[in-house]
């Protein structure tokens, strides 16, 4: 039995882990920025939603605050 290793044989062989592991990798950065992008776009939309969501609690308040001063004026004013 020849123990040794053909040259050649062990080139191709680390080749072609080099080249899965380099693929691997390739993939995983892909997917990893796909992630990160899904996540910006989820976040952005959320705060739009958050906005939106504000200014309506804002009039709200506002509009609440501004009935509160007029039936204080009537209450003034004895009706």
């Amino acid at each position: 039995m020849n123990n040794d290793v053909d040259v050649n044989i062990l080139v191709n062989v680390y080749t072609q882990k080099i080249s899965n592991l380099l693929n691997q990798n390739i993939l995983l950065e892909a997917k990893m920025q796909s992630l990160v992008q899904d996540y910006e776009d989820e976040k952005n939309k959320l705060l739009i939603v958050n906005l939106e969501l504000q200014k309506k609690y804002d009039d709200l308040i506002k509009n609440k605050t501004k009935k509160l001063k007029e039936e204080d004026k009537y209450e003034e004013a004895g009706f």
